[in-house]
């Protein structure tokens, strides 16, 4: 667009500078330089449209069009008149003609221009609309498939667990348990109660669909270090080791601990042998950030683009999926951040609860606002 505004700007000054006498460009009927002043209207349009696709976001095959349109407009109107001048042979000199030739050829460019925009407008409204349907296509299937989950972890799951801590409690009643086989019954307990509070997860993120959820202090140091403390016990074979702050405290809800658990034995799953794992707390000004990093083999390619979407098929990859929906679920955001041979780092970024709002609850549209009002100033 902006190579023929340059055309145009040219051909007017090439015309200028052969036709330099104004009693052969001026019509004699009108007063002043009518048609020249006319002459300016199809660069301020074409600049116009230049500077509107320079500073838009739209996508670059929508921009090919509204160069045709322009182009085809120039060379219709410009054919157009040269055929009418041709057949009606008017008494008009050479500039004369040059000048209906030239003003005919920019006005078809800017009828053109200013079509080939309108389209351009139009599908993308169109696109955005389709995104959105997909959208809302894809939350409704994810719902669905929640939905069901829930519904079969409750059903069938809830009433192995609770036998699983009936049983525990008979053992311990029974026998004098102690020593390393206290701490095996300790696992067992804690472990049937994550289960528990994993499928509570999925009823408390298909809840926040209707609402939003009370958001509420956590202490972040305090939750991580309680469950890499169950998960050392348990994954002996792992090292598994907290840096950065000592005081940390996000504003979050009950299921922050699944979201520790959910990385660490992610990364455990699916790395074989000794695996070295790493939780770096900082609290910022805005954002408390956990950084997960393993030393394992990194995530395949293949598997990156849908890494936080629910599985199609199978049993696997509904963690991340949950992970990725509870830290949305407080207002805050799941990244991959590096993945390779070196090893994978996840960053959750939770917004800070300060000294000064330990003790408010607040919810993600809150949260959301503010964030909204920062950007603003």
């Amino acid at each position: 667009m902006g190579g023929l505004c340059g055309v145009f700007t040219l051909a007017y000054l090439v015309f200028f500078y052969v036709f330099q006498d104004a009693r052969e460009i001026a019509d004699s009927n009108l007063d002043g330089y009518l048609e020249v002043l006319l002459l300016a209207i199809p660069i301020v349009v074409l600049l116009a449209a230049t500077l509107w696709l320079s500073e838009s976001d739209t996508e670059a095959d929508l921009r090919l069009p509204v160069v045709a349109w322009t182009v085809g407009g120039a060379l219709l109107f410009a054919i157009a008149m040269n055929t009418a001048l041709f057949v009606i042979e008017p008494e008009f000199d050479r500039g004369e003609q040059w000048l209906i030739l030239l003003l005919s050829t920019g006005f078809g460019a800017s009828a053109g221009s200013v079509t080939g925009v309108m389209g351009l407008i139009s599908k993308q409204r169109e696109r955005e609309r389709n995104r959105k349907n997909k959208l809302a296509q894809r939350r409704k299937r994810e719902r669905e498939q929640l939905e069901y989950l829930n519904q079969y972890l409750r059903h069938e799951v809830l009433n192995e667990v609770t036998k699983i801590n009936g049983y525990a409690g008979l053992l311990e009643d029974r026998f004098d348990v102690g020593g390393e086989d206290a701490g095996y019954l300790d696992i067992i307990r804690h472990s049937s109660d994550d289960i528990a509070v994993f499928i509570e997860s999925i009823r408390e993120i298909l809840d926040a669909t209707d609402h939003d959820p009370q958001l509420e202090p956590v202490d972040v140091v305090s939750a991580v270090e309680t469950e890499l403390g169950w998960l050392r016990r348990s994954n002996r074979d792992a090292t598994l080791e907290r840096r950065g702050d000592e005081d940390a405290y996000a504003l979050a809800g009950g299921l922050l601990d699944r979201v520790v658990v959910n990385l660490i034995e992610n990364a455990l799953e699916h790395n074989s042998g000794h695996v070295s794992i790493s939780i770096d707390i900082s609290a910022g000004d805005q954002w408390t950030t956990l950084e997960i990093c393993d030393d394992g083999g990194g995530i395949p390619e293949a598997k990156r683009a849908r890494l936080f979407e629910p599985p199609k098929s199978g049993d696997h990859g509904y963690g991340l999926f949950l992970t990725h929906n509870i830290v949305e679920l407080y207002g805050g955001q799941l990244i991959l951040e590096e993945t390779g041979p070196e090893g994978t780092t996840f960053l959750v970024q939770l917004r800070r609860a300060t000294k000064a709002n330990r003790t408010s609850r607040v919810t993600p549209a809150v949260l959301r606002g503010a964030a909204a009002s920062q950007a603003s100033d």
